[in-house]
């Protein structure tokens, strides 16, 4: 964990860290004069009783004064913690979102979306804890504990200091006891959370699913085995520790009372001054063994909490230390050409699998021509169109876009030029406006609308009462599958990109939807070059260049007139759908 921390401390936070050292020496300082006074005052009572020398308002004047300060620094101690804690976890936290920005398909593979939500807030929040209560702590639980030793050993009795050390083994054993018990059960808790936010989620995300075959019983089923698991160690852990402070009462009362029983043994006998002097000193011995016991308290709750954090932190190094498997190239190069799409014998292959998903892909497309794919699910439609803006890198062969290598241009660079529209029409939580106008915000909205117009959506967006300042839910739950997907296709056309490419994202749309779409595509921005993954044939008829797939493999490239009489698998897809008639068959 202090390597996650120091690696992310700015020169302020260093300085905090110093600051806290100073304040904390300073507490402790007239902690230490409090109870050196008390053990004064205690003396001057005494002697006001037998020849009224003593001057106790003095003695009473310096606590409330050391009482006053004492409290000052640490109210200081505190607010620069919360301060200096907060800034590093915030820098940690945004280091960790900017990583996962940057993952490609393959590196999320390694991490579930539940796992890393899990490390973003609870992961993260446990280490937050940890590092406030260690600046908080830290410092003064050790300070306190060495002082007060060393005080200890100058002033008192070689007896009250192996009384005081019994008590301590007692208390340390006790602590190790509870470390053992606790330490597993909190490394287990952070797999529990992730797994019972996999199973809110998938019950949240699958709802529909869910109530249409009747299965709450069963879901429910799952999430009470996990939920009952985590259950029964956080009441074990809840049960340790309860038994924890009456310990320590204990051992503070056991203490005071040995240290009492110690002393009164030792004054029997004594004339009356120097019985005075002892018994002052015997005050001042019973807070000074109370401050060490105190001290290993605040150690204890640190020591507690330690385990828990340690692991959150691992948790979160190991996303932000994860090799991302897209990276930008250190000498980057420009581009030749403009809406050009080639492939040279392109393979790929994700991590730790035994084959290949899509194998000696080749073809070329040019400015302004359409392209499509077509095959059956899981024959690599969408491993193809992500490696064209490096959602993944090819593990075999060229990709080239506008004539460079993908891999030699900035990423940036690369996804300004392309325009996207996913298969499952993803909106974020805002409004109309801001959605179409994702990719530039400054857009104004007479943009916004041509791009609307496109994708036929200016109909059923001018319909709501507040037109495009509409609310959109998250993910956009309060539109159709068909109003999100052409959402998302005017998102993507808006910003008039070289390249278009569409994840079947015509699917949820009628056939004349869709026709009209494609064609205000065609017509509006007859220089981009469109590349269209699709289900249905006569989404794809008119484009240039058909690449039929099976298996990760193409099996077919040309014009439909070509494909339906020369490709087995496209005439088998064709026929599928329509009849030979309407195929000039």
């Amino acid at each position: 964990m202090f390597k996650l921390i120091f690696k992310n401390m700015s020169v302020k936070n260093w300085i905090a860290l110093i600051a806290i050292l100073i304040l904390t020496l300073g507490q402790v300082f007239f902690m230490m004069q409090i109870v050196t006074f008390i053990g004064l005052l205690t003396g001057a009572v005494q002697a006001s009783r037998v020849d009224g020398e003593a001057n106790i308002w003095w003695y009473g004047l310096y606590m409330i004064v050391s009482a006053i300060l004492m409290a000052v620094m640490e109210v200081i101690i505190r607010f620069v913690a919360s301060a200096s804690a907060s800034s590093v976890i915030t820098k940690i936290r945004q280091k960790m979102y900017e990583r996962v920005n940057k993952f490609a398909i393959a590196d999320f593979a390694s991490f579930s979306t539940e796992s890393l939500i899990t490390r973003t807030t609870n992961d993260m929040q446990n280490v937050h804890l940890a590092w406030l209560t260690f600046l908080k702590t830290a410092f003064m639980a050790p300070v306190t504990m060495i002082w007060s030793v060393v005080t200890l050993i100058l002033v008192g009795s070689d007896r009250l200091t192996i009384v005081t050390a019994i008590w301590l083994v007692v208390l340390v054993a006790a602590v190790i006891v509870l470390l053992l018990l606790l330490t597993p059960k909190f490394k287990a808790v952070q797999k529990l959370t992730d797994a019972l936010n996999v199973a809110s989620r998938e019950n949240l995300t699958g709802v529909r699913v869910v109530r249409a075959f009747n299965a709450e019983s069963y879901q429910e089923g799952k999430f009470d085995k996990v939920n009952t698991e985590f259950t029964k160690v956080q009441i074990f852990a809840g049960r340790v520790l309860s038994v924890f402070t009456p310990i320590v009462m204990l051992v503070m009362m056991g203490l005071s009372l040995s240290i009492l029983w110690v002393s009164a043994y030792l004054l029997n006998g004594m004339d009356m001054a120097a019985a005075n002097t002892a018994f002052s000193a015997t005050n001042s011995f019973v807070m000074l063994a109370n401050q060490i016991i105190m001290s290993f308290i605040l150690l204890v709750t640190l020591i507690v909490i330690w385990p828990r954090a340690s692991v959150s932190a691992k948790r979160i190094s190991e996303v932000i230390a994860h090799d991302v498997s897209v990276v930008d190239t250190e000498n980057p190069v420009e581009f030749k050409e403009e809406g050009t799409i080639e492939f040279k014998d392109v393979g790929f292959s994700y991590p730790g699998a035994e084959k290949e998903a899509v194998s000696d892909i080749s073809f070329k497309v040019k400015k302004g021509e359409t392209i499509a794919f077509i095959g059956a699910t899981g024959s690599g439609k969408t491993t193809i169109i992500n490696m064209i803006a490096r959602m993944a890198d090819c593990t075999r062969g060229e990709v080239l876009v506008d004539g460079v290598n993908v891999k030699d241009v900035l990423q940036k660079d690369l996804r300004d030029r392309i325009g996207y529209a996913p298969q499952r029409g993803f909106l974020f939580k805002g409004n109309i406006k801001e959605n179409i106008a994702f990719k530039d915000p400054n857009m104004t909205l007479a943009d916004v609308r041509w791009a609307a117009e496109i994708a036929d959506a200016d109909g059923f967006i001018m319909s709501k009462r507040n037109g495009y300042e509409s609310e959109v839910a998250q993910g956009g739950s309060n539109f159709s599958g068909g109003q999100k997907q052409r959402l998302c296709i005017a998102r993507a056309v808006a910003t008039k990109p070289e390249i278009l490419i569409f994840d079947d994202s015509f699917s949820a749309l009628d056939y004349r939807t869709d026709k009209t779409v494609r064609g205000r595509i065609a017509e509006k921005l007859p220089g981009t070059t469109r590349v269209i993954i699709a289900q249905r044939v006569g989404t794809i008829m008119d484009a240039d260049q058909i690449v039929v797939l099976d298996q990760g493999k193409m099996v077919g490239i040309g014009k439909h007139y070509d494909l339906v009489r020369n490709c087995p698998v496209y005439q088998e897809i064709a026929l599928s759908q329509l009849s030979k008639e309407e195929l000039g068959l």
